[in-house]
């Protein structure tokens, strides 16, 4: 009988990894465009985190982020509306995207500038695309205007 109990178990527990191997997270892979479906340089990639009982993390790569190939690293959280990514720009200001679900064609995005994880502002946003590159040969950043509202704030202050 325990021999047959020792078989049963073996082939559940054989049974099982094939079932693991299909429930591991999905990365979905974007590409950036404008509101009216022009194209920025610039995309992501990224996925959820699958641990059980964890709280539920989100990881990605910022894709040719500088429209020259460079790639950043980014980290956020995700629900069952959008996934929230954050990179560091410098030691005092972030961009956080929210990519929002369902991840398909046409799905929308916006980018937030934050100084200091005090104060947050919208700072562009459009439409993606599946995949990455997609069509179109922009050479603009969706940090592009990042850099000028930055320089407007500062001479605001002054």
């Amino acid at each position: 009988m325990n021999k047959y109990l020792m078989m049963t178990a073996a082939a559940v527990l054989g049974s099982a990894s094939p079932a693991l191997a299909a429930d591991q997270s999905k990365t979905h892979t974007i590409h950036f465009l404008t509101a009216s479906g022009g194209s920025y340089c610039d995309g992501m990639s990224f996925q959820k985190s699958r641990a059980p009982n964890a709280p539920a993390i989100a990881t990605g790569l910022h894709l040719n982020e500088d429209c020259a190939g460079k790639v950043g690293q980014m980290i956020g959280t995700v629900n069952k509306t959008a996934f929230h990514l954050s990179e560091n720009y410098s030691s005092s200001v972030a961009y956080m995207y929210d990519i929002f679900k369902p991840i398909r064609n046409g799905g929308t995005w916006d980018l937030w500038i934050c100084y200091s994880g005090t104060t947050c502002f919208e700072g562009g946003g459009g439409i993606y695309k599946l995949g990455f590159p997609a069509s179109g040969g922009s050479h603009t950043p969706t940090t592009a205007r990042v850099a000028e509202i930055i320089a407007q704030r500062k001479a605001m202050r002054r």
